[in-house]
């Protein structure tokens, strides 16, 4: 393991709840330096309606927000108050959501998530896993809403189909583990191409320590492949190479990545 950095995006919902229960779970297996981040901009009243509002009404929004703001960082405070506290961290950094979670993350070995809520109570304050995956250089764990960090076991199912992106999915899933693990790489298409294009994956990660498995399957769709598989694996992780398509294709058509985020139960670990 040589993840020692984890930078969680934290804004008090469901999903941030869930994304840093399951941080705590990999910084205390790893001894991993924890750092909650709270990013957010204005309240979107603020930048919609800011110039016909009593000064008077936006002061109460803005300390309305602070005190929110404040509250989040007491929830973070009180669920990691049984780590090191030289070990746990807590950022409050205004500017737009998704672009202040980027540039922090530069200096981390991994960002972890929840999936954006479709009806938040703080807008403003929702970064956006799709968006952070894509842009921000480094691997992004998105936790399903109300996972159960207790269950999380360091089996993997790396969706393999012979991209950058899988490699860098590759690359960044085996620094999460420890080699007790197993690693299930999972390849869709006919079985003796698939195979031959596994099988330089399959000698990489057996020369880490791996215990490791081919699954070779056939069917035409994708993302249904690999949650079933991953449910019946019974993996801890998912780890997969995201986005390879361009943006507007996968958000007009769908893709395999936005189908696995809202589909997944268990997390995901998304390269590009």
């Amino acid at each position: 393991m040589t993840i020692k950095n984890i930078l969680v995006s934290f804004n008090g919902g469901a999903p941030a709840v869930s994304a840093l229960e399951m941080a705590i779970t990999l910084a205390d297996r790893t001894g991993a330096h924890l750092t909650g981040v709270l990013t957010h901009g204005l309240p979107n009243m603020l930048y919609a309606y800011g110039g016909h509002i009593p000064q008077a009404a936006m002061d109460q929004l803005e300390e309305a927000d602070k005190l929110h703001r404040d509250e989040v960082c007491k929830t973070f405070m009180e669920m990691t108050s049984s780590r090191p506290a030289d070990h746990t961290h807590f950022l409050d950094i205004y500017g737009e959501a998704d672009e202040m979670l980027m540039e922090t993350a530069l200096s981390y070995d991994l960002v972890v998530m929840g999936p954006p809520e479709k009806s938040a109570n703080f807008p403003h304050m929702e970064a956006h896993a799709d968006v952070v995956a894509r842009n921000s250089g480094k691997p992004v764990l998105v936790v399903p809403k109300g996972y159960d960090a207790a269950q999380f076991n360091g089996n993997v199912l790396l969706a393999w189909d012979g991209k950058r992106a899988a490699s860098r999915a590759m690359s960044d899933v085996v620094k999460l583990l420890d080699s007790s693990a197993k690693i299930a790489v999972l390849c869709i298409g006919e079985t003796k191409a698939t195979t031959k294009k596994a099988q330089p994956v399959m000698t990489h990660l057996a020369r880490h320590g791996f215990e490791t498995e081919l699954i070779c399957e056939k069917s035409r769709k994708i993302a249904k492949t690999i949650l079933a598989t991953a449910k019946e694996r019974e993996v801890g992780v998912l780890a997969m190479g995201a986005y390879e398509h361009a943006k507007l294709a996968e958000d007009l058509f769908g893709g395999v990545t936005n189908t696995v985020l809202k589909k997944a139960k268990v997390p995901v670990l998304l390269s590009h």
